[in-house]
């Protein structure tokens, strides 16, 4: 759990500071502490795709790649009524 919350903070933190990144929350399940959902906001593709070749976004895919997670489910969604 230490490894995939390290990963996660520097994921989480470095996209924030991506020019085309609303939000990047990493939420924990109150019922499966060992269950987590994050919840992305990008201004446009261009923004994830941008997102997805950072070196932060590389800690991510090589600790899934190593078996790090035992699922991931995403979801892509358009938005309707958005915070600023």
């Amino acid at each position: 759990m230490e490894e995939f919350l390290d990963v996660m903070e520097r994921d989480a933190v470095g996209s924030r500071e991506e020019p085309g990144c609303l939000r990047f929350d990493v939420i924990q399940d109150q019922s499966n502490p060992c269950k987590f959902f994050f919840y992305e906001v990008y201004i446009d593709i261009d923004a994830v795709l941008f997102h997805k070749e950072q070196t932060h976004f590389a800690l991510w895919t090589d600790f899934k790649a190593s078996g790090g997670v035992v699922a991931n489910t995403s979801h892509k969604c358009d938005g309707i009524f958005m915070s600023e």
